[in-house]
């Protein structure tokens, strides 16, 4: 048993008075407690703030971030990817990531990887499942409408934790017959996978850039929308208030494109619309929908998958608190990984997956991006 003190602990969902965490063996005992007098403790220095491991909704270990998305795996073997997701998900628990979903592999790398007690947890979808002229086909989850019953089986029966779907096009697979502001599939074929995955126990993620995708996923009862940013064939974005009140009242998660390096220029198309999209999220916290951070990580040099916390300020910038931009970051993307009974809190019963920084992050976005130390089921990491 040891304990860790700081200057301050937000247990995510607030700060507790007294800046402490009690950890025994791979478990939170308590926060907010003064240790027993015979307990090691670890003070980690004024100015310091413990927080739980971060969960990022939305990353891709087998991308490195150089080249396009294809040039990323289709020249290697499995082998190579299974050892660069290895990699990059070390370098994302390094920088304070302790939970990561992988939404698209390929060759069901990551799967292998999700007990390794050096790297995050790890939240496993395999290759997503996308038309096989579709985006992100070659990743190896083509399928036609007529064989989605088998997409799902198939994931089923690997152990996927998660089934990932592309409703939409992407812009990162510029040349295919489905532009962003298109659908891959219809709204009949969206309800029979939710319906399949449903009905073995695994949540379903809808990848969605345009309304027509957005519309159907609602209807289709995904868990969850990625990307969700609401773009049409003019290539800006918009979303009417009606729309916007539709998807808030639904319940579907909203996994928002954001943490990125600073200094690195953004896609384009993104670039120019920017403050359209943080007006979006702006008014979907405003109507009260969940919106967690799903950075994308591996998709280019400026996301590698130790970005999320850069997610902070994002957040910050589309009109939320730094409290609540952290509970989206733990407490409640842990809940949209089927993990909120064990990751996301500094609480009795959790996993000891800790995050410490210098700065507060309550005051100062930035300050989360300063990582002083990592536990992940109560061994220490770094720092």
């Amino acid at each position: 048993m040891f304990a860790l003190r700081a200057a301050r602990v937000f247990d995510g969902d607030r700060l507790v008075d007294r800046p402490v965490v009690l950890v025994d063996d791979r478990r939170i005992v308590a926060a907010g407690a003064e240790p027993p007098a015979d307990i090691e403790v670890v003070d980690l220095g004024a100015d310091t703030t413990l927080l739980p491991g971060l969960v990022d909704t939305h990353q891709h270990l087998c991308f490195d971030g150089h080249g396009t998305l294809e040039n990323q795996v289709v020249p290697f073997d499995d082998e190579t990817l299974a050892a660069r997701a290895r990699s990059m998900a070390r370098r994302a628990v390094l920088g304070g990531v302790t939970t990561v979903r992988d939404l698209g592999d390929r060759g069901w790398v990551t799967l292998g990887l999700r007990h390794d007690p050096t790297l995050p947890t790890i939240v496993a979808a395999g290759p997503p499942i996308t038309r096989s002229d579709g985006h992100c086909w070659y990743l190896g989850g083509g399928y036609e409408a007529d064989e989605l019953g088998r997409a799902v089986a198939e994931r089923v029966d690997r152990g996927v934790d998660v089934i990932k779907v592309m409703m939409t096009g992407g812009v990162l697979t510029p040349d295919g017959r489905y532009p962003v502001w298109t659908t891959q599939f219809t709204t009949a074929d969206l309800r029979r996978i939710v319906d399949d995955g449903h009905a073995a126990g695994l949540p379903v993620t809808a990848h969605c850039h345009g309304h027509a995708g957005i519309e159907a996923a609602i209807d289709a009862r995904v868990d969850s929308i990625e990307h969700c940013s609401f773009l049409g064939s003019d290539g800006r974005v918009s979303a009417d208030d009606a729309m916007l009140e539709r998807l808030a009242a639904s319940g579907v998660v909203v996994s928002a494109t954001i943490g990125r390096l600073p200094d690195f220029p953004m896609l384009p198309m993104l670039a120019a619309n920017l403050e359209a999209l943080d007006g979006v999220r702006a008014r979907l916290h405003q109507l009260g929908a969940t919106i967690v951070a799903g950075t994308d990580a591996g998709i280019n040099a400026g996301k590698p998958h130790d970005v999320l916390p850069y997610a902070l300020a994002e957040f910050v910038a589309a009109g939320q608190r730094p409290l609540d931009g952290l509970r989206a970051m733990t407490t409640v993307a842990a809940g949209v990984c089927g993990m909120g009974e064990r990751k996301g809190r500094l609480a009795a019963g959790y996993d000891a997956d800790i995050l410490a920084v210098h700065g507060d992050p309550t005051a100062d976005a930035t300050a989360l991006t300063a990582v002083v130390g990592v536990w992940r089921d109560g061994a220490k990491i770094t720092g």
